[in-house]
């Protein structure tokens, strides 16, 4: 039943109407919130510079490498999110990545677990569960962040992909259906898995949103560890979009309660009842 994430905690800084935000980010600090809460056994993949602030925050400590950590800021002021980038610690590498694990998680976010170390993922990990974002995001020198295609070899290293609606926009969504599941998010619309003969919509789970940073970590996170304690897809998909709506009501990584946590595992027992 064990996990692995791969991703890097991040230095985040969120800029809202309402003022600014500094605190722990990365889709490994979401995902992590979420596998602790459900008391999901995992291990974490990342790297940190010295610089890192959040250290006595994170239960699965990181590698500290020279440079600066990972830095991103997040502009809801407009009311899209616009990603920058300050500063960018050094990729992940095959040999990072150690053990065997019933599902794996790669959440990158600045594009820290490249093919060579997607292909060790592959390895050691029975399942493979992806966030399309660090497939697809490049930085370019100003630090914008951008989109990229999906790069043809990263398919077959993959059984579920998630991607937003906007992150779908840029993938072959026919042909990819074809050869794993996907799970195309769309905010408070839900979610629908795709795979190669059905389409099948989750509704989003009720939610007062108050900061949608790391909602589709957290779905991912809820989605693994549904498909680690033995759900369908479908179930798995339902406790991850239980997940990711405790996300969006609290300013960043968010800590569920005791009897949160309680009622997404009865979710998840039930679920594999179905």
């Amino acid at each position: 039943m064990s996990i692995l994430i791969a991703g890097h905690y991040c230095h985040d800084t969120l800029l809202s109407n309402a003022g600014t935000h500094r605190a722990l980010g990365g889709s490994a600090a979401y995902a992590a919130a979420i596998l602790e809460a459900l008391h999901q056994p995992y291990a974490v993949a990342a790297k940190v510079g010295a610089d890192f602030l959040y250290g006595a925050q994170v239960t699965r400590p990181a590698r500290v490498v020279p440079g600066r950590t990972s830095s991103f800021i997040d502009d809801y002021r407009s009311g899209e999110r616009r990603c920058s980038v300050e500063a960018v610690c050094e990729p992940l590498d095959p040999e990072d990545i150690e053990g065997a694990y019933e599902v794996g998680i790669a959440c990158a976010i600045t594009g820290e677990v490249p093919l060579p170390t997607l292909r060790r993922i592959r390895q050691v990990c029975a399942v493979v569960v992806a966030d399309a974002q660090g497939l697809l995001r490049e930085i370019s020198s100003g630090g914008e962040v951008r989109l990229r295609p999906l790069d043809p070899e990263a398919e077959g290293l993959l059984d579920f992909l998630k991607a937003s609606r906007g992150e779908a926009a840029l993938l072959d969504l026919p042909a990819l259906r074809r050869k794993l599941t996907l799970l195309i998010t769309d905010g408070a619309r839900g979610c629908t898995i795709l795979t190669a003969s059905s389409e099948t919509h989750v509704p989003a789970s009720a939610a007062e949103e108050k900061d949608p940073t790391g909602a589709g970590d957290c779905f991912l996170a809820g989605f693994a560890a549904g498909l680690a304690r033995g759900l369908k897809p479908l179930q798995a998909a339902r406790l991850g979009a239980y997940c990711g709506a405790r996300a969006v009501e609290q300013v960043g990584v968010p800590r569920l309660t005791p009897a949160q946590a309680r009622e997404a595992l009865e979710l998840a027992a039930n679920g594999s009842h179905e």
